[in-house]
């Protein structure tokens, strides 16, 4: 099996960094998105000519293209980006609410001894002065001295005994408004300064929720080059410019951290940060006790007040999913438990769900498809999969200041990538597209096309749950599973294609009210169909002649020598169901190959099939075909989604497993990513509440093999993922040595039915016109259906898991709601 090397790691990194990083003409990139006054510059230079600029030159900035010490370009810098911002307050009318709360600062002589993991850091930052909060230049929010100050107490907070504005690397992320990476020289790599820099701006991204993007500077002895970081990738200065030769530039950029309203500088002005009922600030406003509070929570205790465009407000009282935040590209959702807030109180404890991304410009948002699959269920009968199936209650595009915050037109101001069609020498002074060095990973290397501009969304769901994980038995993990896939099935009967069935994506949600028919007190549900694809459906009933004369003569005719093959066959097949399989199998594959499929589908019904069923057509399960339509411009377009450890392998390579014909995402593709949610569990939990195998932690050969597998299945690259999961479609006997014997114990139940649905899988790849590939869904609920038939109701080993589990989610929910000890849902939950 093919594995994940440290190479393969560097170069997925360098792929991801080529795709993502462009740059646009220097001087509309700075004057677009840094648009201070040119009257302030003029005066903020008059100011310091004299005192920090000489007229040609920034004082004690280096010399030549000599290499210097890092410290010997942070002292000057750090004295003329703060002469710039002290200069700012006399030359604007009016600074932002950044001015007095930040100051440039050199990060090693600030910052802790950082882990192994934060080794990487910035020279140089912008950050919040959360250091003197207690000093004379700290104002409370509304712009008065704080109460400590006029006490005559400017200690700094600790806790303990330790400073907790200092103490941890990751508290000084939160404070870091702008990064900067320094550079020895200016004949230096820049390609290694950006890339370092573009890691230092993910990682803000990452720790400060309410960014929207973020500025990275490169400084040398005499060159500058900017950066913008948002969810559309990188974008930078196509040259840098000379500091000392262009003081105006270099103003500008300081100065517009001192200047630009925070929605400019890539904050969200409607998040703020919850630190009790009466003190909710943004944290680019941040004041003595809001800042203790913001600084000792974890990313996950953290709570904010979320405002919608129609002014409503959301306090969040649990982060669902925030991990999404780190990625460099894409739509970087963020959910939360909510419930409806005013005026400091909760003013309703339903329990909501608020989802924020950054969906592509031009995509159907998840509101329209879904509504789309409502109206063309009107005329259905059933429709009791929409219980399934996530409800959105809101959805709008976020705005600042009344504008759409489009990557594209608000953030980036519709700048024009720039293109070079050479390739560029790496002694050279400034960065343009397509500049490549060999010994180092390339973060330019893309061709001109125009990066994906992303529209910032946010959804407000009534569907409350608990991630798949936490499942609290056996039973309710398989039959969440069982009731997405009844919720996959009703959208896709209506036309909707989900596409990135994940764990994450599958929720056991909370069902009151259906207590007392599933006695679980919850439901599994579909959500996150942002990445979903709507076609047309086309449905046709199975009839089947009753006698194989009725079948029009000529087709009979070429049928008989099936017919009469089929009678030799030594099986217990009864005739009657020969006959009739006979007809309807060739109804949907090629007639020479009838007889080949029927072979097929009876070696897999017979091995499967359960003590005393009746053989007869009803064991074949052919009842319809249900078809997903798409133009041939659509297939075309069809792009890779999913979540890559659970796609399937035919998704992963963008290649069938067994035929040739063209591939494009359907139906039977998500039952696989079904699949594998199962059998990551079954391979990787002990039981209940996320419990993790014992076995997969430490380097114990006893279990090498197991780590392996999961390793090669799950947890390699997708190039290895593809390989894989290729490999073992090609050769299905090794399902039952490979995967089977590594199922915890707590799991065994399951291995008969995850043979079988394996088993079914590799049917309907082989015969993409069987009834098996276009009734998928109903087949795998007959296996979940058999499986939870089969169940022991009490589970045998897994009392502390489960109770852990129940008290977990009591916990939660009398927090939240008015659930008490008494309420029906109390027991079952």
């Amino acid at each position: 099996m093919s594995t994940t090397t440290a190479e393969s790691v560097y170069e997925d990194d360098k792929a991801d960094y080529a795709k993502q990083c462009r740059v646009a003409d220097t001087t509309k990139f700075l004057k677009k998105l840094l648009p201070v006054p040119d009257r302030i510059i003029e005066t903020v230079l008059e100011k310091l000519t004299g005192s920090h600029y000489d007229g040609k030159r920034w004082k004690d900035f280096p010399y030549g293209d000599t290499a210097v010490k890092g410290k010997a370009l942070y002292a000057p810098f750090i004295k003329v980006a703060n002469a710039i911002r002290s200069a700012i307050k006399e030359a604007a009318e009016a600074t932002n609410d950044l001015h007095d709360v930040a100051e440039w600062v050199e990060y090693d002589s600030q910052m802790p001894e950082p882990s192994h993991s934060d080794a990487a850091r910035p020279d140089c930052l912008l950050a919040h002065n959360v250091s003197k909060f207690a000093a004379k230049n700290w104002p409370t929010d509304d712009g008065q001295p704080d109460a400590k100050e006029k006490a005559g107490d400017t200690e700094e907070e600790s806790i303990t005994g330790v400073n907790i504005f200092t103490a941890s690397v990751s508290n000084w992320w939160l404070q870091v408004i702008c990064a900067v990476e320094m550079k020895r020289k200016d004949s230096q790599k820049v390609t290694d300064i950006v890339k370092q820099l573009i890691g230092h701006l993910r990682r803000i991204l990452s720790e400060q929720l309410d960014r929207r993007f973020v500025f990275g500077l490169t400084i040398g002895p005499k060159h500058m080059t900017v950066w913008l970081h948002d969810r559309s990738g990188v974008l930078g200065t196509s040259e840098s410019f000379d500091i000392h030769q262009d003081p105006h530039s270099f103003i500008r950029v300081i100065g517009a951290f001192s200047v630009l309203p925070a929605e400019q500088l890539g904050f969200d002005t409607q998040m703020k940060f919850y630190a009790s009922p009466d003190n909710i600030v943004p944290t680019y406003r941040l004041n003595h006790e809001a800042a203790l509070v913001y600084l000792t929570a974890t990313g996950r205790e953290k709570q904010w007040v979320i405002t919608t465009n129609g002014n409503e407000q959301y306090l969040t009282v649990k982060a669902l999913s925030i991990s999404r935040a780190r990625v460099m590209h894409g739509p970087a959702s963020l959910v939360w438990a909510v419930v409806a807030f005013k005026d400091g109180q909760v003013t309703s404890k339903k329990i909501l769900v608020l989802k924020q991304c950054w969906r592509p410009v031009g995509s159907k948002s998840e509101q329209e498809m879904l509504l789309k699959v409502k109206n063309a269920a009107a005329d259905m009968t059933d429709t009791s999969g929409e219980d399934f199936v996530v409800h959105v209650q809101l959805e709008e595009t976020i705005t600042m200041s009344g504008k759409e915050d489009i990557t594209g037109s608000l953030i980036r101001k519709g700048l024009q990538v720039s293109a070079s069609k050479r390739t560029l020498d790496a002694a050279e002074r400034y960065l343009r597209v397509n500049m490549t060095d060999d010994d180092i990973i390339s973060i330019v290397a893309v061709t001109s096309s125009r990066p994906t501009s992303r529209i910032h969304t946010r959804l407000l769901l009534s569907t409350f749950g608990w991630p798949l994980k936490n499942f609290k038995t056996r039973r309710e993990a398989v039959r969440g599973i069982r009731d997405a896939v009844v919720g996959h099935e009703y959208v896709y009967y209506n036309g909707l294609l989900h596409q990135d069935i994940s764990p994450g994506n599958i929720v056991l949600a909370w069902c009151d009210e259906d207590v007392g028919t599933t006695g679980l007190g919850t439901k599994g549900c579909l959500i996150d169909f942002d990445r979903g694809k709507y076609g047309r459906r086309h449905e046709s009933v199975l009839h089947v002649p009753a006698k194989f004369d009725a079948v029009a003569s000529d087709v009979a005719d070429v049928l008989k020598p099936t017919f009469l093959r089929f009678l030799e066959t030594p099986t217990n097949i009864p005739l009657t169901l020969k006959n009739d399989a006979i007809i309807a199998g060739s109804r949907v594959t090629p007639l020479g190959n009838v007889y080949k499929y029927l072979s097929t589908v009876w070696t897999h019904v017979s091995t499967f099939a359960q003590g005393g069923q009746t053989i007869d057509f009803s064991i074949l399960k052919w009842t319809k075909l249900f078809s997903f339509k798409l133009t041939e411009e659509e297939r075309r377009s069809d792009s890779r989604t999913g979540t890559p450890p659970y796609t399937s392998g035919e998704i992963l390579s963008r290649e069938r497993y067994y035929i040739d014909p063209d591939l494009f995402h359907d139906a039977v593709h998500d039952m696989e990513s079904f699949f594998w949610v199962l059998i990551h569990i079954c391979l990787t939990r002990s039981g209940p509440d996320a419990q993790q195998r014992a076995e997969l932690d430490g380097d114990n050969k006893d279990h090498q093999q197991l780590r392996f597998i999961v390793h090669c299945f799950f947890s390699c690259n997708e190039d290895d993922l593809a390989f894989n999961k290729r490999k073992l479609f090609k050769a299905p006997d090794d399902f039952e040595k490979v995967i089977i014997p590594h199922f915890h114990p707590y799991f065994d139940e399951l291995k008969p039915f995850m043979r079988e649905w394996f088993s079914l899988l590799v049917l309907a790849y082989d015969y993409l016109e069987g009834y098996e590939y276009h009734n998928i869904h109903r087949r795998v609920l007959d296996i979940l259906d058999r499986a939870l038939a089969s169940m022991t109701l009490e589970e045998r080993d897994s009392d502390a898991g489960r109770k852990a589990v129940i008290e977990s989610r009591r916990d939660s929910l009398c927090k939240l709601t008015e659930i008490r000890e008494g309420h029906k849902y109390w027991q079952v939950l």
